[in-house]
Order: structure tokens, then sequence, then C-alpha cells
């Protein structure tokens, strides 16, 4: 082998390892460049084996029909190496699957594929079960239903062999079939015998879940087909290869009455259509997001936007677009297969309408809490419009959410109101609007506050001038507001309305806090509460309680104990006065206070106080800071059923974007709890969301836990595509703990995936990270990681070099704390390891004995019990028979019982050591 030829080997074994997609199809198509001058013929066939497979996982199928050609010829030269034989067999499924996705590639060709795959086989002596599968494949394609059904039986018939498909991909296969004839339960039947099972397959669990989506709703087995669809969406929602997957997805959207979610999916998924794998599958994408698209615009929306790279386009006109591309490609392959059958499937989809009303398909939340209706409906509401003011506003004192309803009422009965109702109609419009639009609002009381002048009603005048003057504050005009404020408070004073005059003083008091003045807002708190006194209003009171803790609370923390008692006292007065939303506010006002203290206690049982409010909104803050409460209190599993019952809350509310932060949340107590798939179904709804929201900190932190969930899952290659946008996130916002504690979380997945090289540039890379943000331990251990898969991958020059820096960051590290000990043990243990495989027991020896001895200072009696195991093998090796059985002995005493291999091959060494037996069991 030339020096030339051995460094291609190098850098096609290094290719080979890296994760499917474009960027190892690039490095194989690289190799292949630099072979076909320089490299062996060997050298040549490998690569292209390699791209072939490559090419079919990595979304490109079309560029593997001239590789394949180009070995098959050199095989039947003779020339072929044989290492590479079934490799080459495999591939003739990927192309006979590939040509029908091909309307260009003429249906004998694909025949004569078949043929030859029959007979290669034969010849090999491999079982028939493939060919009869591709051929009820090829047959199902054209609308051959006899002959896919005679193929469907032989194969079932066939028993497998080296060649078949995987335990989970054949079964999804076999599903296929069944469901394309209505055979439903039979489908089920075969495979979820399957999902019980371990998978050792990339393609799955996700793929046959994605086949099992209609056989479940077609059988009623609904909860099972949403939890199908979020597991398997989840899985390949970030992998371009999978838009066939997706297109699965969209049309069972659609047939279960999501179509909104459908949407949501055709928006972050269209994309991918520029560089689409087949025109079969921009075909079935094209048709099952056109059906998606049509059922919301049948729904009154066809002029909603959806966004695509270059702008907007309405929901109808992007139905009209893909419908058409979709029969135009469906078409080309009508007059290849010279049947309709695939025209006649791809009409019946953009025809299709639901099989079900509506399939919840978020993961399980409990229903919202009943809470009493506030206010009887219909015949029960007053009579006259006057009477209907009158309700309104004193439900809007109490603010429990029944004004508007009361509003809706008097709008009804008097739809043109004039002179004081007019005033009072606008007085109470502007108490809805003031959050959102501050100056709409001020115009509104402006105007009521001339109505009543008009009508001689000064008291009511200047009330509606002081809510003014509190709107052009929240407007940005504090000068003007505080003026307007001021002046309404001298004029109510001179009316001697005491009730309205201690409102205008709590007006005043909160414009003159908004403006830093917190010594003029507790004169006027002062004022007003000689006001109240006369009056007798337990609401005022509790007002002025309320108001009074938060400003305390404001001007200094050592306040803040009695602060809280004071909003307590104002809840307490807010539940007298039957103001249960005023009540839970200043509830959780105490609670924040509370937490602020330190007594989480306290603040857990005032949040739950809070939880009496009639809203959904203010329940579900109630029940949120619950949740947060109990988690730092870790009762996690109670914050588990707090965010639970948030999100049913906010749901409840229509306020998605709450709900998602509430997902996160139960996300992150879920993943304390050690549950991944309950981890993953509420990141995957939160991410939804805020992906749309734009909130990058919090998208970053739920992509994190949702890759977690993908590791505890096995599905390790999903958690991959997840954690690197996570890495560029915190790398752009200058956050190098984090930054390195997703990277090196990143090698994890990598080291457990194999791709060892891939794994080791991370973990140098998150030591890069950590001596950024300063932590020293973090960075030991990353660098120690880092040395080791570089051995694993056969790069022992580098390393040794990582290793050496290792442990001279080891050596710098301070203090000696047991997992300062600790690191410095591993270093040592992965040091020998390193040497010990290098040849150079003598070295590898001194840092195993080190390293043991720190592990049993610190008590670590597993982890010393394996540095001794090397320990024995190195003095073995060595001749040092006498030591090397006692270190051996040390170690299988430290081996914990369910190390059953490494017990084993300890009692062999030292059964070698000792010249005799391991004396039987």
């Amino acid at each position: 082998m030339t020096t030339t030829d051995e460094a291609l080997w190098d850098q096609l074994w290094s290719a080979q390892r890296l994760p499917r997609g474009k960027g190892q199809i690039t490095a194989l198509e690289g190799v292949l460049r630099t072979a076909e001058g320089e490299g062996s013929l060997e050298l040549r066939y490998a690569t292209r084996i390699f791209l072939i497979s490559a090419y079919q996982q990595g979304g490109e199928p079309a560029k593997a029909f001239v590789p394949f050609s180009w070995c098959l010829q050199v095989y039947d030269r003779g020339e072929a190496d044989p290492r590479w034989d079934d490799h080459l067999y495999w591939a003739f499924k990927f192309l006979v699957s590939s040509m029908t996705r091909f309307p260009e590639m003429p249906l004998e060709r694909t025949y004569a594929v078949l043929d030859d795959m029959e007979r290669r086989y034969r010849v090999a002596g491999h079982t028939m079960n493939p060919v009869h599968q591709h051929r009820e494949l090829v047959a199902r394609h054209v609308g051959e239903h006899e002959k896919a059904a005679e193929q469907y039986r032989l194969w079932c018939a066939a028993p497998r062999g080296e060649m078949s498909d995987c335990v989970g991909c054949e079964p999804s296969g076999k599903v296929w079939h069944l469901s394309r004839y209505g055979r439903f339960e039979e489908a089920i039947a075969i495979a979820e015998p399957v999902l019980d099972g371990v998978f050792t397959c990339v393609e799955q669990p996700h793929t046959i879940l994605t086949s099992l989506l209609l056989p479940y709703v077609h059988t009623g087995r609904t909860a099972e087909a949403a939890r199908a669809h979020r597991a398997a969406y989840r899985a390949i929602r970030h992998d371009p290869t999978q838009l066939g997957d997706v297109s699965d997805h969209l049309e069972f959207c659609a047939l279960t009455g999501n179509h909104v979610r459908g949407l949501e999916l055709v928006e972050r998924h269209l994309g991918w259509l520029a560089e689409v794998s087949s025109p079969h599958t921009e075909m079935e994408f094209c048709a099952t997001a056109a059906l998606n698209l049509r059922l919301v615009a049948d729904s009154g929306h066809g002029d909603a936007p959806v966004r695509r790279a270059g702008g907007e386009i309405s929901v109808k006109a992007l139905h009209e677009e893909l419908s058409e591309r979709a029969l135009d490609i469906v078409a080309r392959f009508d007059a290849r297969n010279g049947t309709r059958e695939q025209g006649d499937r791809i009409r019946s989809v953009l025809a299709a309408e639901p099989l079900v009303e509506h399939l919840p398909l978020s993961g399980p939340v409990p229903t919202p809490a009943a809470t009493p209706e506030p206010l009887p409906a219909g015949p029960s509401f007053p009579d006259t419009p006057a009477e209907l003011a009158e309700l309104a506003e004193e439900h809007y004192l109490l603010d429990d959410g029944v004004a508007p309803a009361v509003w809706a009422e008097f709008d009804a009965v008097c739809p043109e109101p004039d002179g004081v109702l007019l005033a009072r109609r606008l007085s109470g419009a502007a108490a809805m609007i003031v959050d959102e639009d501050a100056e709409a609002a001020e115009r509104a009381l402006l105007r009521a506050a001339d109505l009543f002048a008009d009508a001689g009603d000064e008291v009511a005048r200047h009330a509606a001038s002081s809510r003014a003057g509190i709107a052009r504050c929240r407007a940005g005009d504090n000068d003007a507001g505080l003026a307007a404020l001021s002046a309404a408070v001298d004029a109510l004073a001179a009316l001697g309305d005491q009730d309205q005059y201690a409102r205008s003083l709590l007006r005043l008091s909160l414009g003159l806090l908004g403006s830093g003045d917190t010594e003029a807002a507790l004169g006027a708190l002062d004022r007003a509460e000689d006001a109240v006194a006369a009056v007798g209003s337990a609401e005022l009171t509790a007002r002025i309680l309320v108001q009074r803790a938060d400003l305390l609370a404001r001007i200094d923390p050592e306040n803040l104990g009695a602060a809280r008692e004071l909003a307590k006292r104002g809840a307490a007065r807010f539940t007298e006065a039957r103001s249960p939303d005023h009540a839970a506010r200043a509830a959780l006002a105490a609670a924040r206070m509370s937490a602020a203290l330190g007594d989480l206690e306290d603040a857990y049982t005032l949040a739950a106080e809070a939880e009496a409010a009639t809203g959904p909104e203010l329940r579900a803050q109630a029940r949120f800071t619950r949740g947060r409460l109990a988690a730092d209190l870790d009762r996690t599993a109670d914050a588990v059923e707090h965010y639970r019952a948030t999100i049913a809350d906010l749901t409840t509310a229509e306020n998605p974007t709450g709900a998602a932060y509430a997902r996160l949340e139960l996300a992150a107590a879920c993943d304390r709890l050690g549950r991944p798939e309950e981890v993953a179904d509420a990141a995957e709804d939160a991410i939804d969301v805020l992906e749309r929201v734009g909130d990058e900190d919090e998208l970053a932190r739920a992509r994190y836990l949702l890759a977690g969930a993908h590791r505890a899952l096995g599905q390790r290659e999903q958690a991959r595509v997840l954690l690197e946008p996570v890495i560029a996130h915190f790398v752009a916002t200058g956050n190098p703990p984090a930054a390195g504690q997703a990277t090196e979380t990143a090698a994890d997945v990598l080291d457990e995936l194999d791709h060892d090289a891939e794994a080791a540039e991370h973990y140098a890379r998150a030591a890069d990270h950590f001596r950024a943000g300063d932590l020293p331990l973090d960075t030991v251990r990353a660098l120690r990681c880092a040395a080791l898969s570089w051995l694993w991958a056969g790069e022992t020059d580098r390393a040794v070099a990582v290793l050496a820096d290792a442990e001279r960051a080891a050596a710098a590290l301070e203090g000696d704390e047991p997992h300062v000990r600790w690191e410095r043990a591993m270093v040592g243990y992965h040091g020998a390891r390193l040497l010990a495989n290098r040849g150079r027991p003598e070295d590898a020896l001194e840092r195993a004995a080190t390293a043991a001895g720190l592990l049993r200072g610190i008590g670590a009696v597993t982890e010393a019990a394996f540095a001794d195991a090397l320990r024995g093998r190195l003095l073995g090796e060595l001749g040092r028979t006498a030591e090397a059985r006692e270190a051996v002995e040390t170690a299988l005493a430290g081996l914990p019982p369910e190390a059953e291999r490494q017990r084993e091959d300890l009692e062999a060494l030292l059964a070698e050591l000792t010249g005799r037996e391991p004396s039987p069991e």
C-alpha cells in the first residue's frame, strides 16, 4: 500500500464515521476525487460502496445510481473486494425503492433491476424475503393490486436472512401494505409486538410509529395515535432527509381535525422543498400540505399569511400553488407507470375530509378546575341600561371578569347611548383597553368627563379626569398625567365625595411612584387612608394596604417583612369585599415577598390561596408560582402537577405563549424526575411556540432539554442535531459555561454514537469554553475525555498531547476537596489506559496506582476497583506476578455485583496469574 493510499484509507474511515448527511457526503466525495487519480481500485470501490449508502441516507438518492452501476461492473469483472459484497447486495434494495420515486426512471429498468437482484441473491444463497418485499412495493406503487397481494404473501412466507430489513423496518413495510388495503387491525397486530423490542436502526422507532398513525385512527385507538404522532414527529422534525415522513404526519393532522397544527408544520418544513430528495417526496409533501391548507381556508382563514423564504403568501394562494405542483408531478408518474394509481391517490388526498372532528395531540393535561359562574346569564341581567351600567361598574371595582359580559348586554339593550349613559359606557370601554392602548383609553375618559360635565355631575367628571390622568402616565407622559391627577384630587376634595376622593389619591400615589417620588406617593396614601376611614369600605381599605405594601418594598428591602404583612391583610380585606381576583393578586404579591425573604413554605401557602381566583389567567399565575416554589422545595412531583394545571388554565384562556413557558418548566421538572417521554412531549410543544415568538434564550433551554430526552430514549442522532443550535446560541450570546456544558453533552452523544474523532473535537471545544468561563474543574474533565476519544479514534499522538494538557490542568487545580481529587484520579486513570494502549506499561502503571489510591481515599470504591484491575493487568504484563495477583484480588473485592463481565475477566486473569482455573460457582 502506498503512502498516499494509506492516508486516503484513513480519510475514508474518518468520513464513514461522520454522522449521516451532507457533511458525510461531502467528505466521501472528497476522498473519491483524490482516489480517482491516486488511489487503488480497492479504495475507489470501497469509497463508492460507502457513498451509495451515504447518498441514500443523506437525502440525495439520485446520486446513488452511478456509483452503484460502477461497483456492479467491477464486481462482474471479478475485481471487487469481497469484504463489501453484502453492502453491494444490500444496495439493490436502495436502488429499487429509489427508482419508484423518480418518474424519469423507466419502469422496465426497475423490473430489470429486480430480476437482477433476485438472480444474484439466489446465487449468493440469500433468502428471497427482501426480493418479494420490493416486488410488492413496485406492484403497489403502479396499482397492480393482485400482484401486490401475492408478493406480500410470498414475502411473509419467506424466511428472514442477512439481507432482510431490520426487525423494525420490515414490519413498517408490511403496515404500509395492509393499510393501503384497509386491513388496519392486521397492521397494528404486526407492528405492536415490534414496539416492545429493542431497535438497532436509526430509522426506528419513528418510522414504524409513523406507519401506524392512520391504522390507529381508523380503529379508534386515538390515544395511541396521538402518542405515536408526538414521539415520531419529534424524532424527525429537525432532519430534512425525513420530509417524506413529515408528509405522513401532515396527512394525519388533516384527518384528525388538527389542520391548524398542520399549518404550523407546513410553515416549518416548506423550506425543505428547496433540496427535496425526490419528485415522489415533493409530490407527497405538496399534496398533504395542500390538504391542510384547504381545511384551514375552509374554516374561514384563507387570507391568513404563511411565512416562507422571500416573504409571505396567503393560505389560499399557497394551497393552489402546492395542489398544482402535486398534480403536475403525479401526472409524470402516471405517464411512466401507465396507470392512474398515483393520480387517483393524490387527488384523494387533496379532497380528503377529517376522519374525526378533533383529536387532542398534546400530552396529558388535567381539565381546568371548575370555577363558579360569577353572574347568571340571560334573563337575570337587569332590564334597564342604567341598571346594567351600575352593575358593570360594581364588577369593574371587584375585578372579577364579569364587567365585559354586562357591558355586552348593555350594548344589546342600548346600542346608541347618549349623555350620561354614553359617558359611563366610554368609561367602561376605557377600563378594558387601558393596558393595551393607554392613549385610546385617555381619549375615551376625557370625552366621558366632558359628557359628565354637560350633565352637571361634577364628581363623575373629575373621577373620569383622574382615570385619564393615570392613563396619560401609563402612556409615558408623567408630567401631564400628574398634573391631571393632582387637579382631580383637589376638585374631588372640594366636592366632599370621600369615596372618589380616596380613589383619586390612590391613582395619584401610583403616578408619583411611577415618577420615582416615593415619599410623595406615601403621603398621598396617608391622605387616602384618612378619607377611607370616613367611608368604611373594605375594598378601598384593601387597595391601600396592598399599595402601601408595594411602596414599602420598593423603598427599602429592609421593609419587606412589614410589606408582606400588609399584603396579607390586603388579601384578607379583598376576600371580605368579595373580590377574589384582587385577593389573589394580593396573595401573590405577599408570596413573592415571602420567597424573597427565604420563607418558601409561607410563599407556597400564599400562592395556594391565590388559586381561588376566578380568571384562568390569574389562576394560572398562582399555579405557576406554586410550581416554581414546589421545585425550589424539592417537591418536584408536586411541581409537575402545578405546571399541568397551569397549562390547563392557560389553554382555557387561549394563551399559547404562556402555556409554552409553563410547558418548558414542566419539561424541566419531568427531567429531574427521570421521565424522558414527558420531557419530550412538553419541550416539543414549548418549542413550537418559542420558535414563533423568537425567545432564543428559552428556545435554547427547551432544545437542550429535548436533546436530553432523545438521548435518554436512545435517539442519539436526534439529540446530536438538536444540540448544535444550542451550542451556537450560547457561543453567540457570550455564555462560555453554558456553551461548555452543551458542547460536552454533544461530545457525550457523539461518543455513544461511536463518532470518536468528532467526540474528541467537541470535548476539546468544551474545554476551551470552560477555560473561558473560568471553570478549571470542568476544563480538566473535558480534556481527559478528549484524550480518551482521540485514543478510540486511532489518533494516539493527539491523544497523548491532549493528555499532557489535561495533566497540567489537573496539577494546577487548587484545593484537596473530594471533587478535585476525583478529577485528578480520573486524569490518571484515563492516562493509564492511554499509555497502556501505546505500549508504555511502566508509565501507565504509575498513573493507575495513583488513581486507585486517590479514588479509595474519597470512598469511590467501584472506580478504585477498575483502576486496580488495570494496575493488575499492567503488573502482569511487566512480569510482576505476585503484585499483579494482589492488585486483581483487591479489584475483585471492590467490584459491585452488577459488574459481571468485569468480574469474569478478572477471575480469568487471576487464574492465569496463579496457574489454576477459577473455581466453579
